[in-house]
């Protein structure tokens, strides 16, 4: 798994004049194109709080994980298709190839927090104790995303439409997530759409420990964890009960 992230990760950026730098330069002009047009443009802010700089450090609390865990889905759903030549002529642990390119993506989390940081640092200050709980968050993520991975990365050998349907459908999962926009600004009679939402779990648990400095909401953590090992436990026994086609469909 290790030489495989080390190999994805230099062919990334073979050719390229900037190389890994790309992965720092993209996020930040991403992050400066949102925060300028919902935090200037629109004047959105938290309630409460009139400072557009605490919305962008909210704003990038949430958008940074997001941006990590798309893509990590996203590559994972293609990643037995794209590496078929190992599977037919090799005999080949295929679970190693969602979780190679789940792993590689999240170096793109990892580039993503230490822009939070600096912008914390300078905006705020030092973060407080409840950072050590960060760690946690990111395994949160990781179980989740490896879980759909598993799920989306066996199903689109049987359904080739899978990987293209992703695009859209991240789209309207980015909107129907509160990242651009705090949860008060949802109607209360759609409400309930965050609530069946695992992804607003998963970046109010980020938010709670980087931005608010505080101990994750049991009522936020507590289903998501649960979700999470569930939906893991699934997805290995969905990959293993269907990887046993993937030779004759590919």
């Amino acid at each position: 798994v290790w030489n495989f992230v080390k190999r994805d990760i230099s062919s990334k950026y073979v050719g390229s004049l900037l190389g890994l730098y790309w992965s720092v330069i993209n996020p930040i002009i991403t992050l400066l194109v949102y925060i300028v047009v919902f935090g200037v443009f629109l004047q959105v802010r938290i309630p409460g709080n009139t400072n557009i700089w605490d919305f962008a450090l909210y704003f990038a609390a949430g958008f940074l994980p997001w941006l990590a865990f798309q893509d990590s889905v996203m590559r994972a759903s293609r990643s037995i298709i794209d590496n078929k030549n190992y599977i037919k002529k090799v005999p080949f642990p295929s679970e190693i190839f969602p979780v190679y390119t789940t792993l590689s993506e999240f170096v793109n989390l990892f580039i993503g927090l230490g822009i939070f940081f600096i912008l914390l640092l300078v905006l705020k200050g030092m973060p407080t104790i409840y950072i050590l709980l960060l760690p946690f968050a990111i395994l949160l993520q990781l179980m989740f995303t490896f879980s759909l991975g598993f799920f989306l990365s066996s199903g689109a050998v049987y359904f080739r439409d899978i990987p293209t349907m992703l695009g859209p459908l991240f789209m309207i999962w980015f909107w129907a997530t509160p990242i651009a926009y705090t949860v008060t600004l949802i109607p209360l009679e759609f409400q309930w759409i965050v609530t069946i939402n695992p992804a607003y779990y998963m970046l109010e648990i980020y938010r709670d420990v980087l931005f608010y400095g505080t101990i994750p909401d049991i009522q936020v953590i507590g289903p998501f964890l649960i979700f999470s090992v569930v939906l893991f436990i699934l997805s290995i026994l969905f990959f293993r009960k269907t990887k046993s086609g993937f030779g004759e469909l590919l």
